[in-house]
């Protein structure tokens, strides 16, 4: 929760001497803030844009084990991340949910299911929460789901894996470490590396994109958790070879009335065999995803018109009676991924490990996978907390994270009901309780209306005037594409409805008409990277 001020707050302290300062506030970041704030150290975070802003709110919003790595026997990642997935799903299950995944085995794959099922096996193994994966014949897997093709299909297979709302974990994790005690700024680029004469990084010079204003902050290490833009900044302290070679996967977006899930499903895409996912979530189904080497910007990527006709072609195959058409996608977005360079002819086969490594007194990471976060800001700490000197490591605690909920748990369904007898409609509830946490009551009990903002919608004024003031939120993009999704999963109606809000979103957050119309204008540009580009 960010109460009105913290901003200004956040800027003073990091006017103040720092164990850590973190550049970046992706999911790594946010972990790193984090785990670092919990072990006792002064620690800052600054991120140029909105939190999870960047490729943290644009992945596949799975917490998975990855059972993709298993078939390249890269068996450390995945047992790192099936790990990883039982520890979140059990410390923060109202932010982190499980899902029974359905894999169709159809005669013509070109992996057989026999070997997809020796796989699960293996990976029903890899954590000490024992999972079992189970075979269903194929009209159990039909019945299961309903518009799945069904020529040539010879049984399903049924495991466990989970789901995420990417930008509200970043979000609740940040927080966390705010909590803490850490200090967290948003809008605050980083301009330069501060360094000593002997070239050591000693922090950074860095800007306060709302005021303007610069200043140096101090700190004894600095973290560089990036991204796909880690070189950038490597290259500011003097990092000369590239560590990054970014990969891009595309995502598309239906309504759920197109696509309607029970379970979510991964099957081979008949144009390469790859795996995709097909994942049902409260405001639709996401199918995904792509992987392709990225060689184009790499702020606000873009699928392409070729990455969109791939999916759409999977929806088709293996969803027929869904009769999707280009028509039929209400969304599309692409994330850049951190791989680490290596040798490996396409990005599939780049392992999706960590790298830790310092220079210059900088700590820098890239890799990992949204899953894992939790894990690699753990090891990015260790590294930090080894360039600190003797006597400031000794008074430091371990790592605490793998026994900390993220803040605002509560039971969803509990919730959900609570909110619906303060006279909040059911949709609504449901939606609130799902975004908010235990938050959603205060949200709910601050005198803002309850109803729907507009048919078919899970939002209210309530939600939207308590994420104004308490979410975080600098821009209204941060409100409409981040903290409540629907620039996400509806792009066109966030458009449309936007200038209806005026009224009572420039009364919450203060905002003259010319800021306003500034506000539009930018939420314009951000949404229209997430309208599906035309498939052909």
């Amino acid at each position: 929760m960010f109460p009105p001020g913290w901003r200004e707050r956040a800027w003073r302290r990091l006017g103040e001497r720092l164990d850590l300062l973190v550049i970046g506030g992706g999911i790594t970041g946010a972990g790193v803030l984090h785990d670092a704030a919990l072990r006792g150290l002064a620690v800052g975070l600054v991120e140029r844009g909105d939190f999870g802003g960047g490729t943290s709110s644009r992945s596949s919003k799975l917490i998975h084990g990855g059972l993709r790595y298993l078939r390249r026997m890269q068996l450390g990642i995945t047992r790192t991340a099936c790990r990883e997935r039982d520890q979140l799903a059990l410390l923060s299950p109202h932010l982190v949910r499980q899902m029974r995944f359905l894999y169709p085995s159809y005669e013509h794959d070109a992996t057989p299911g026999w070997q997809i099922g020796l796989g699960l096996s293996m990976y029903d193994h890899l954590t000490p929460v024992h999972h079992r994966h189970e075979r269903v014949d194929a009209a159990e897997a039909a019945a299961l789901v309903p518009r799945l093709a069904r020529g040539g299909l010879e049984f399903g297979l049924l495991y466990d894996d989970a789901v995420a709302d990417d930008a509200r974990l970043v979000h609740a994790a940040v927080s966390a470490g705010v909590l803490a005690g850490g200090a967290a700024l948003s809008y605050a680029r980083t301009e330069e590396l501060v360094r000593d004469r002997g070239g050591r990084v000693m922090g950074a010079l860095v800007r306060d994109l709302e005021s303007g204003a610069t200043q140096e902050v101090r700190a004894t290490v600095v973290v560089n958790a990036t991204g796909v833009w880690v070189d950038e900044v490597r290259a500011m302290g003097g990092g000369a070879r590239s560590r990054v070679r970014p990969s891009r996967g595309s995502h598309l977006l239906f309504p759920r009335a197109v696509l309607p899930l029970d379970v979510a499903v991964t099957a081979l895409s008949a144009d390469d065999g790859r795996p995709v996912f097909a994942v049902p979530h409260p405001e639709g189904t996401l199918v995904g995803t792509t992987d392709l080497f990225h060689d184009g910007p790499l702020d606000d990527p873009r699928p392409t018109a070729e990455e969109t006709a791939y999916l759409l072609r999977f929806v088709q195959t293996v969803f027929p009676a869904a009769r999707a058409t280009g028509r039929s996608v209400v969304g599309a977005f692409a994330g850049v991924r951190p791989v680490i360079s290596s040798h490996a002819e396409n990005p599939s086969a780049a392992s999706r490990e960590e790298a830790v490594w310092e220079e210059r007194g900088m700590v820098s990471t890239a890799g990992g996978k949204l899953t894992t976060f939790r894990a690699t800001a753990g090891k990015v700490v260790d590294a930090a907390v080894k360039l600190l000197p003797e006597a400031r490591r000794e008074s430091l605690a371990p790592s605490q994270t793998a026994a900390v909920a993220l803040p605002w748990r509560a039971d969803p369904a509990e919730l959900a009901r609570g909110l619906a007898a303060m006279g909040v409609a059911e949709d609504v509830a449901r939606g609130m309780a799902r975004r908010l946490g235990a938050l959603a009551l205060p949200a709910a009990g601050s005198g803002a209306a309850l109803a729907p903002l507009a048919e078919g919608l899970d939002l209210c004024a309530a939600e939207l005037v308590w994420q104004l003031r308490f979410g975080g939120v600098v821009h209204l993009e941060d409100l409409l594409l981040r903290r409540v999704r629907l620039g996400m999963w509806q792009p066109r109606r966030c458009l449309e409805l936007a200038p209806s809000l005026r009224p009572l979103l420039r009364r919450a957050a203060g905002w003259t008409v010319p800021r306003w119309n500034a506000e539009v204008a930018r939420l314009e540009r951000a949404v229209a990277n997430w309208l599906p580009a035309e498939a052909g």
